[in-house]
């Protein structure tokens, strides 16, 4: 998250896409390398909070997350740091397309598979806060796969995840 991509770090770059978007409240959750992370974004709009169990799997984060919004939250987008050419446009056309349609679930699809970020209503928080271990929201989403929206996205980069140097290297090789 901390590598640079056209100059910024990842997550930097995440956060800037975040808070230009319609999202009412940014929340950025650090675990790993908090200090470094807090540090990208600490001029930014955001709202910090820490995730001591980090260790403990991916569940842990979301669960921080949720801790801390706003009360009168109606969905929240999950978004992955290590995504560096997510945009604004499509976080405000996956938030408008939750409130035209009141789908429990929006998110991209990208050649023809569905892809990250996820917004996901906040009548689904209870089925995430439950979960345990390295698991995101994918077993929530596959419970719900008949209340999914998906938009669809023409460049693969917007939803481009970036999980190891390999990825990274391609990513800087595209640019």
């Amino acid at each position: 998250m901390l590598l640079p991509v056209d100059g910024s770090a990842m997550v930097r770059r995440v956060v800037d896409a975040a808070t230009a978007s319609k999202a009412a409240q940014t929340i950025v959750v650090v675990g790993h390398d908090a200090e470094a992370v807090r540090a990208a974004v600490a001029d930014a709009p955001v709202t910090v909070t820490t995730n001591a169990d980090y260790a403990d799997g991916l569940s842990t984060s979301l669960r921080a997350g949720l801790r801390v919004v706003s009360v009168d939250c109606a969905a929240a987008v999950f978004l992955h740091g290590d995504q560096p050419y997510l945009t604004t446009a499509l976080l405000d056309q996956m938030i408008d397309r939750f409130l035209a349609t009141g789908a429990a679930v929006v998110r991209p699809q990208t050649a023809g598979r569905p892809a990250n970020p996820v917004l996901m209503s906040a009548a689904l928080f209870p089925e995430i806060l439950a979960q345990r271990g390295d698991v995101g929201g994918r077993e929530v989403v596959d419970c719900h796969a008949s209340e999914v929206s998906l938009i669809p996205v023409d460049d693969p980069r917007v939803c481009a995840d970036i999980d190891s140097l390999l990825d990274y290297a391609a990513v800087l090789e595209n640019t």
